[in-house]
C-alpha cells in the first residue's frame, strides 16, 4: 500500500476521532468550537514546521496559495457549522451527512476529470443514497416519536 493511500486513511481516522473529542468537549461544558480550532491551530503549525525543516525548497504560486487559503477557511467555516450542529442535534445525523458531502467532490471529478465510474464507485453512491434516506427515514420518526410523547403531557 503506498503511503499516500495510509496518509488518506490516517487522516480520515483522525478527523473522525476529531469530532469525538468535541462531542466529549461539548458534553463536559467546554468550548468545543475554540478546541477543534485550536487543535487545527497547531496541526498546522506543525506542518508548517516539519515542512521548512525538511530541508527542501519550498515554493508555491501565488495563486495557488491563495486557493488554499480560502479553501482551508471554507474547511473552518465547515467545522464550526458541524459544532453548532452538533449542539442542537445528534452527532450521528451531523457527522453523516458532513461526511457524504464528501460525494460532491468525487461526482465533480467523475464530470470534470472525466474519471471513470467503476462499479465499486456507483456501489459507494448508492450506500451513501441508501444512508441518508435511513438516515431522514429515522429523523422524522424519531420528531414523531417526541411529538407523541409531548402530546401525552
Amino acid at each position: 500500500m503506498s503511503s499516500g493511500i495510509i496518509l488518506c486513511f490516517l487522516g480520515a481516522i483522525s478527523f473522525g476521532l476529531s469530532a469525538c473529542v468535541s462531542k466529549i468537549a461539548a458534553r463536559q461544558q467546554c468550548n468545543a468550537p475554540a478546541l477543534i480550532v485550536s487543535v487545527f491551530g497547531w496541526a498546522a503549525g506543525l506542518m508548517l514546521l516539519r515542512t521548512l525543516a525538511s530541508g527542501t525548497s519550498f515554493s508555491l504560486p501565488g495563486k495557488a496559495m491563495g486557493v488554499a487559503v480560502a479553501f482551508g477557511v471554507c474547511a473552518a467555516i465547515a467545522i464550526l457549522a458541524f459544532q453548532v450542529s452538533i449542539a442542537v442535534g445528534k452527532v450521528t445525523v451531523a457527522w453523516l451527512v458532513m461526511n457524504l458531502s464528501a460525494g460532491l467532490p468525487a461526482l465533480v471529478s467523475i464530470w470534470l476529470y472525466r474519471e471513470s465510474l467503476t462499479k465499486m464507485k456507483g456501489l459507494a453512491f448508492v450506500v451513501a443514497l441508501v444512508a441518508l434516506t435511513c438516515l431522514f427515514k429515522g429523523k422524522r420518526q424519531e420528531d414523531l416519536k417526541e411529538a407523541a410523547i409531548g402530546q401525552g403531557e
